[in-house]
């Protein structure tokens, strides 16, 4: 889960805002428009601003409509070193408000709308036409909140191509008293006030920010800051892996010795009790029914009873359809193998006869020459 981050929110009457549209729907051509217009709008150079904005769509083919923010760097630098802790973000509250109405569907898609965000010491002006944003304007509460909306109201009805209202909102925190303040509200106003009051203010809500007001540098250091979280982060799950599969890998191990250990054991107490006698039998009852030669491989059978020496043991004796027989087993020692290899030599069955594999193998107690010998028939 991402931790919260510590955002500062810029009011309204601190920064320049401005709706345009511009002729490009291409991100990267917006951008470089927008820090032209911006440029244009403050006498200031380049390094004294902070340009931000958010693209709200495109109502006309091929333009888009932006939501242009400047502030002078000075500002928000003084505003970083009032707090006792960097903000990791900066954003402007006309946005967070802007997105508020739209998630709680206070604007209208069909009316012009006329919202009055009122905090303690400022306020903020939005008017709507549908969901479009048309017009913005913050101030302090000291000079009068009715005094301020009618200068607002003037500054919107400048322009001639803006609407008539055609409904209000007053929206408030749920922690400001504003009821001598709603009489005076729907007397002024010839159109239905509504009133909002918000449980939780709209910047502490887990909306879309697109308007980002912190400098550059400390972007780039906040980055940084994320990379290092999350290499790190990336680092620990990798060696938690690792970790998981060494245990498991010595849990398979140490079942493996437990289970080697177990048949050690059982062999032995079989080695005891097995009639090796029978062991042929069997093997003679099932090479009987693989092949032509069968008759002439229980001869073989019966003879290598005979031919097996006592420090062998004999754990298998395998046919493959063909002329190969395969004698598997242990011998005390290598020395034994290779005598056990001579007397099948001079068998009178085998013309060849050769050593596939042997390795030294420690059963329970005993270290055991472990071989297989394959004889081909005559």
């Amino acid at each position: 889960m991402d931790k919260p981050i510590d955002v500062l929110i810029i009011p309204r009457y601190q920064v320049t805002l401005r709706f345009i549209e511009l002729p490009s729907v291409d991100s990267s051509e917006i951008k470089n428009m927008v820090e032209f217009q911006a440029l244009k709008e403050l006498p200031c150079s380049k390094e004294e601003i902070i340009i931000s904005f958010r693209n709200i769509g495109s109502y006309k083919k091929g333009f888009s409509y932006i939501m242009l923010a400047i502030v002078k760097r000075q500002l928000i630098e003084d505003m970083m070193k009032e707090r006792k802790a960097r903000p990791e973000s900066i954003t402007l509250e006309t946005e967070a408000l802007y997105l508020y109405l739209l998630k709680k569907e206070i604007i209208k898609h069909d009316k012009v709308s006329l919202v009055v965000d009122i905090h303690k010491d400022y306020s903020e002006i939005i008017v709507t036409d549908k969901t479009k944003p048309v017009f913005s304007r913050g101030f302090r509460n000291e000079d009068g909140l009715m005094e301020e909306i009618n200068r607002s109201l003037l500054f919107y009805k400048r322009d001639k191509a803006n609407k008539d209202i055609e409904e209000v909102y007053v929206t408030y925190s749920s922690s400001l008293n504003i009821d001598n303040a709603r009489p005076y509200m729907k007397e002024y106003f010839s159109v239905p006030v509504n009133f909002h009051e918000y449980k939780e203010d709209p910047d502490s809500l887990n909306l879309p920010f697109a308007i980002e007001l912190l400098p550059e540098e400390y972007i780039e250091k906040r980055a940084s800051k994320e990379n290092m979280y999350q290499a790190f982060f990336t680092y620990f799950l990798l060696s938690v892996t690792i970790a998981m599969l060494m245990s498991l890998f010595i849990f398979r191990m140490h079942e493996k010795n437990n289970l080697i250990n177990m048949l050690a054991k059982k062999d032995n107490e079989i080695r005891k009790d097995a009639d090796q006698l029978n062991a042929f039998l069997k093997k003679t009852d099932i090479l009987k029914s693989q092949s032509l030669k069968g008759e002439l491989i229980i001869n073989i059978l019966k003879e290598s009873y005979g031919l097996v020496p006592g420090d062998i043991v004999l754990s298998g004796l395998d046919y493959d359809g063909k002329d190969v027989l395969y004698y598997k087993g242990n011998a005390r020692d290598m020395p034994g193998v290779f005598n056990f290899i001579k007397i099948l030599e001079k068998s009178k069955y085998f013309k060849k006869v050769e050593v596939k594999y042997t390795t030294m193998k420690k059963i329970g107690n005993q270290e055991l020459a472990d071989f297989s010998i394959a004889c081909q028939v005559k």
